[in-house]
Formats: structure tokens, C-alpha cells, sequence
């Protein structure tokens, strides 16, 4: 038996309901869940939201989040991530207004609550409203869930909200390029280009980022500001061809033309 097969099973048990009772309010047939309790199939997210809608809030939940987080993410789940996800999905933004979340916390937790239409209708609310902080770690969050659509209100934050776009860029320019946070900050805020090549190159890379648009974004408005560098034209080039969401086309198609994508 798998240890999040078994995490179910005793979810279940601990709230005194059979596995026919489970099967009845899940829409799952009760051999398949008994597969799933005892490892001959694989725990789904799918699985895990129908026992959490069921179960409701159980001793054993966060057990339940690290192996939601562990199928969707790949990676394990760190603490900080799993209490974000309790916080977002009850409606609060503490753990949101203390400090910049890091880009590994933001994957993880965006992991958790992707589907979860409530949590991601409150970061989008928080992302456009609040303290810098709030809207910078709301967007982040937004930015990583993988959907064209929630990357479009990702991207649109970044491109409106001048508070939120520089500490976004501080952080990708910091994690992308190995600068300090004061050298990423000082980039972020000025509109010189770039011109070392590996610095363009990096940053090419990260233009093809599936995992976070606002790192894509951030990526095609340094790439603009070095726009007549031919290894800059040529990555945004090939970023038209491969970018799903439409604000950063827009963004995209902005940088080639010249053309000071802020604001459009």
C-alpha cells in the first residue's frame, strides 16, 4: 500500500464512512478506490479533491496536500508552500505580506490550488488589489498555474502595476542571471540594455519558460530594451512561434516593432 493510498484510506475510516459510502459521493466505483487505497493504482489529484470534497477538513489533510503537490509538482512539497496553500484556500493573506515569495515556493503552491476555482478567483482579486507585497506574491503564484487564460491577468498586473513590475523583475533578473538582489533591483528599475551575451542568453532561455509566464514576460521587456541585438530579435522571434498566452504575444510583438511594451 502506497503511504498517500494509505493516507486516504485512513482519512476515510477516521471519518466513519465505508469505501461503498465514498465511492456513492465521489463518483468513483468502489473497486477503483479500493485500487487506490491499496496502491494497485496511482493516487490522482483528481482523486485527492474528490476525498478532501468528501472528508472536508481531517487530521491527515496536509499529508494529503504534500502528495498532491508531489504529483503535480514533481518535487516535494516544503512546509512553507503547504501553509500558503491552507491560507489561500481559507481566504487569507498573511503568509502573503511578510516577504517576496521565492520562485520555488510559488511553483509549489501554484501546484496546490490550481484547481481550486475559489483560491485562484482570491489571488486574482489580491493581485490587482493590496500592498505590494500581496499583489507581487499573488501574481507570482497566478503566473506559474499553466493556464493561458490566468497567465493573460498574470501578465496584465505586470504590465500595469509599476510597483509589482519591478519587484517581479528584481526577482527573475536575481534568479536568472546569478546577480545579488541590489544589482537585480538596480536593473530592474533602469532602461539601459543589455549587451553581454551570456546575460542575453540567459535571459533568451527563460523567454521559453513553460512553467512561468511572468518570467517570459519579464524576459521579452529586457530582450526589448536590446531589441537591435541580433540574439535578442532572434529569441523573440522564436518566442512567437511558442507563446500561449496573448498579452505576452502582445508584449512579444511590441519588442520587435521597437515599440516600449509597458502599457500598451
Amino acid at each position: 500500500m502506497s503511504d498517500l493510498g494509505a493516507t486516504l484510506r485512513q482519512a476515510r475510516q477516521h471519518a466513519g464512512l465505508s469505501l461503498s459510502g465514498m465511492a456513492k459521493r465521489s463518483g468513483y466505483s468502489r473497486s477503483y478506490l479500493g485500487n487506490v487505497e491499496t496502491g494497485v493504482r496511482a493516487v490522482t489529484p483528481d482523486v485527492i479533491a474528490q476525498y478532501e470534497s468528501v472528508l472536508g477538513e481531517d487530521l491527515r489533510r496536509r499529508q494529503l496536500l504534500l502528495g498532491s503537490v508531489s504529483i503535480l509538482a514533481a518535487t516535494p512539497a516544503p512546509d512553507t508552500a503547504v501553509s500558503i496553500a491552507h491560507d489561500i484556500n481559507a481566504g487569507r493573506t498573511a503568509m502573503l505580506t511578510g516577504v517576496q515569495t521565492t520562485h520555488a515556493t510559488d511553483t509549489a503552491v501554484a501546484a496546490l490550488v490550481s484547481r481550486t476555482s475559489p483560491s485562484i478567483a482570491s489571488l486574482v482579486k489580491w493581485s490587482h488589489r493590496g500592498k505590494p507585497l500581496l499583489k507581487v506574491n499573488a501574481t507570482g503564484i497566478l503566473a506559474k498555474v499553466r493556464s493561458p487564460s490566468i497567465d493573460n491577468e498574470a501578465i496584465t498586473v505586470l504590465n500595469t502595476d509599476g510597483e509589482v513590475r519591478e519587484l517581479y523583475l528584481t526577482a527573475v533578473l536575481h534568479r536568472v542571471l546569478a546577480i545579488s538582489w541590489d544589482n537585480a533591483s538596480d536593473l530592474a528599475s533602469s532602461t539601459q540594455p543589455l549587451h553581454e551575451p551570456a546575460q542575453l542568453q540567459h535571459l533568451a532561455a527563460e523567454l521559453s519558460n513553460p512553467a512561468d509566464s511572468g518570467a517570459r514576460y519579464c524576459s521579452a521587456l529586457m530582450l526589448a530594451r536590446s531589441h537591435r541585438e541580433p540574439a535578442a530579435t532572434s529569441a523573440l522571434l522564436a518566442a512567437l512561434r511558442t507563446e500561449p498566452s496573448r498579452e505576452n504575444l502582445r508584449i512579444i510583438g511590441a519588442a520587435l516593432a521597437g515599440v516600449n511594451p509597458i502599457n500598451l
